[in-house]
């Protein structure tokens, strides 16, 4: 289902001239030489990178004469050469201070081999640069660390008074044209259509440390009845130059592609659609981009309604295709594979978003993407869980419960911190709705009975009473009790309960804070010895709210008072 998906988005994006065709691929082209007619290098190699930031760069792209077997050159990547276009060892034959005969000669003999007799002034330029060039020149050449460096990327060839590179000219692309098409391939039974077709004994590598491909056979232990790598999977050349360019396509876009953890995300529907471009935003908002931000607060506006906006009108049947994985050793990791409509999605999301729906300041994201809940469960980035991005996703995209790690790594830091933000409060909303049942509200419920939701309450009331006492102090109760609390609360509230008394006596208005512990307690028998995971994180949802109440500013005063209290 997923190579037939991506056969059917190569297809629809050659319509358009969006992707190459077969024999070629988008490539990043870093540095460019430029030739006269006699094969003289003129000047310098131009440096076509433009540099984003330390070791980072964008480039040039170009549509390159390219095989399957450049994708997954390795050990013998010496005789594996690219045509007219390839990294700077095959082009000069040299490597930092590396010479490489091996790799330009077989540059060399590819181009003869593909060129044949043909007279067209860029290969007949081509052919005497390589003749005459000597590596040890290329020292010489400025940049030459960054040319031959990680940072390169591959090296064109132009003829002076060209726009176009060398193997863009017409004349080249119809030689490498008739090369491929005469190439000889195994036959074999695909298992996409059942047929006999020239068979593609290995699949493509993606640009992944060393290359990972979406199918893979790199043991003898994973292969069966003698069949050796891509024999046991077999797809015919065409199918896995379609899937496999389409999938180069997602990778390479902006709007398509997303990385949340370790995972990578692709996306696209049965036709072209702005859902496309919003998906991503939705998933992952834009920090700063305001221009991308707003039609995505729109539509999310619209879909908290359970509507389409307009300019989504009618592709409620719109099929669309998620699909999620990670490197793992020399092939990719699939995390999830999903097919479903922009109207399930909508659904989705409208769900997703009312299960997080907590009361906020104008400073939260009201919207929060899975990258920004990631980051409540751990210290650090490096620190969270690889596999929860996958399961986070997959769990918004299908409907099924949060991944428990998601919570219980919340809890974790709250209990590491003593911090009860915006977003960890909702992600601990979210998970006891959807996993457990739990309605839990999105603002203070004072008439809300539970044990663990009247605790949570107390604690704030409680801090709330030292804070009006002592003012700004070092280290506050919640600084020292609140794990105990929420955990234990039979072992530390007495304790707090007596401390209050002193702090009401202080205070100028300790008969405010007195009357909001008397509220509370009122319907607390006894305190509990041991409260489990679902209570600690109903818990932390009541103190949130309850100390959002204490400091929310009365419309009719000032005075930073319980909402109500003054009417009391």
């Amino acid at each position: 289902m997923i190579f037939q998906s991506l056969i059917f988005l190569y297809e629809r994006l050659a319509e358009t001239d969006k992707v190459p065709p077969y024999g070629f691929s988008i490539e990043d082209i870093g540095f460019v030489l430029t030739l006269d007619k006699e094969g003289n290098m003129i000047g310098q190699p131009e440096d076509l990178r433009t540099k984003i930031k330390a070791n980072a760069f964008t480039f040039r792209t170009s549509v390159v004469p390219y095989t399957n077997q450049v994708n997954v050159r390795a050990n013998a990547a010496a005789t594996t050469p690219n045509f007219m276009v390839d990294k700077a060892d095959y082009i000069f034959g040299l490597s930092g201070n590396t010479k490489k005969p091996v790799h330009h000669q077989s540059f060399k003999s590819l181009v003869d081999e593909v060129c044949g007799e043909s007279e067209d002034d860029g290969v007949l330029a081509v052919k005497l640069f390589l003749a005459k060039w000597k590596p040890e020149n290329s020292l010489a050449l400025e940049n030459w660390k960054e040319i031959s460096g990680p940072h390169g990327k591959w090296v064109a060839l132009r003829l002076q008074g060209d726009s176009c590179f060398i193997h863009e000219r017409s004349e080249v692309k119809k030689l490498w044209v008739d090369f491929i098409t005469r190439k000889k391939h195994p036959q074999g039974v695909s298992f996409l259509d059942g047929k006999v077709n020239d068979i593609q004994p290995q699949y493509t590598q993606f640009k992944f440390g060393t290359g990972a491909s979406l199918v893979s056979f790199n043991e003898v232990a994973y292969e069966s009845y003698g069949k050796r790598r891509g024999e046991n999977a077999p797809i015919s050349v065409i199918d896995e130059f379609k899937s496999a360019t389409a999938l180069k396509f997602l990778l390479r876009s902006r709007l398509q592609r997303l990385r949340i953890g370790d995972v990578i995300t692709v996306f696209w529907a049965e036709r072209e659609s702005r859902f496309e471009k919003l998906f991503g935003q939705i998933l992952n908002p834009a920090k700063e981009d305001n221009a991308a931000v707003i039609p995505v607060q729109k539509f999310l506006q619209a879909v908290r309604q359970g509507t389409l906006p307009n300019d989504l009108a009618g592709e409620e049947n719109l099929k669309f295709y998620i699909l999620g994985f990670s490197l793992n050793k020399a092939r990719l990791a699939l995390r999830f594979w999903h097919v479903c409509s922009v109207s399930e999605l909508m659904s989705r999301f409208q769900d997703h978003f009312a299960n997080l729906e907590m009361e906020c300041s104008e400073k939260d994201i009201q919207f929060p993407g899975v990258w920004h809940l990631l980051k409540e469960t751990a210290r650090e980035t490096k620190d969270i869980s690889p596999v929860l991005a996958g399961t986070l996703t997959r769990s918004i995209l299908t409907g099924i419960n949060y991944p428990q790690n998601l919570f219980q790594g919340v809890i974790g830091r709250i209990r590491a911190d003593q911090r009860i933000n915006y977003l960890r409060a909702s992600i601990l909303k979210a998970v006891l709705q959807r996993n457990y049942k739990k309605e839990v509200p999105m603002a203070l419920d004072r008439d809300r009975r539970e044990i663990a939701y009247l605790l949570g309450r107390l604690f704030a009331v409680l801090e709330k009473a030292q804070l009006d006492a002592l003012g700004k102090v070092n280290a506050t109760i919640k600084d020292r009790f609140f794990s105990a609390a929420s955990a234990t609360p039979a072992s530390v509230f007495p304790r707090l309960i007596q401390l209050a008394q002193h702090h009401i006596e202080k205070a100028e208005y300790g008969n405010i804070s007195d009357r909001r512990i008397a509220e509370i307690m009122e319907h607390i028998d006894n305190f509990p010895n041991h409260m489990d995971l679902k209570e600690q994180g109903l818990f932390a949802i009541a103190y949130y709210q309850q100390k959002n109440a204490l400091y929310r500013k009365s419309a009719t005063t000032t005075n930073e008072i319980i909402e109500g209290d003054e009417n009391e």
